[in-house]
């Protein structure tokens, strides 16, 4: 069995997507969906980024689009004061560890992957990936899938 997480799929793929409604606080910065802090990471200010964080879905993805010209330039993100170049193995590990505390943290977010139990993720949009996104879809899927196995685990 696969399972495509998308927002518009139904339960668990909605869940599992970044842009659920599934708060989690990570080094003390509450977050309300995991894209809120993807996109969060675009912003240096650390005022900004809590304020990102707390954006769910859509309003969350677009205020991201704001800051794409600078990180395709500047190819760094930033999280609370400190700089990591886009993409990177820092940058990715980041955002593993906020995944991480979304599925430790939210009940709902937990529950919607440990039942996928060992079916295969995809996350295919309908639309090529942009080359230029924070998260690709094979670096989501690996995430989701090491960390599946850990909530199984214990």
């Amino acid at each position: 069995m696969a399972i495509n997480i998308g927002s518009k799929g139904g339960w668990a793929a909605n869940v599992l997507s970044n842009f659920a409604a599934t708060p989690f606080v990570i080094d003390g910065v509450e977050c309300a969906s995991a894209e809120g802090f993807i996109q969060a990471l675009k912003f240096p200010n650390p005022e900004m980024q809590t304020h990102v964080c707390s954006l769910v879905g859509r309003a969350a993805k677009f205020k991201g689009k704001k800051a794409n010209r600078r990180i395709r330039h500047k190819q760094k993100v930033w999280w609370q004061g400190q700089e990591f170049g886009f993409r990177s193995p820092e940058h990715f590990a980041l955002i593993e560890r906020a995944l991480r505390a979304k599925f430790t943290q939210s009940n709902r977010a937990r529950k919607a992957l440990v039942s996928t139990r060992d079916a295969t993720l995809t996350h295919n949009l309908g639309h090529p990936e942009s080359p230029h996104t924070s998260l690709p879809a094979r670096k989501f899927i690996r995430m989701l899938y090491k960390i599946r196995q850990e909530l199984q685990d214990d």
